[in-house]
């Protein structure tokens, strides 16, 4: 929980016009543990809803995910091979 919030105040510092900096090494710490690199959760946080426009997980998820429902293409998939697990 301590690692969750400290990713959220640090993503907020980051991104509001008036703390502009850099993502701190604790943070770093956190976003390498989910395989994710700092510029992908930058990407993430302040482009989410142009990036994905349907399910969200890793590739491998979304395409579990279209096979459980029965698509025939899994949406999102190059977003999510870019963005998530990039670290």
């Amino acid at each position: 929980m301590r690692d969750y919030l400290t990713l959220v105040d640090e993503t907020g510092k980051i991104i509001r016009n008036d703390k502009r900096g850099a993502i701190n090494p604790k943070a770093s710490n956190i976003l390498a543990r989910l395989h994710i690199s700092d510029e992908s959760w930058l990407k993430l946080t302040t482009q989410f809803e142009c990036i994905f426009t349907g399910a969200v997980g890793t590739a491998e998820h979304l395409s579990e995910f279209s096979e459980h429902v029965g698509l025939k293409r899994t949406h999102g998939i190059a977003n999510a091979q870019a963005c998530l697990n990039s670290a």
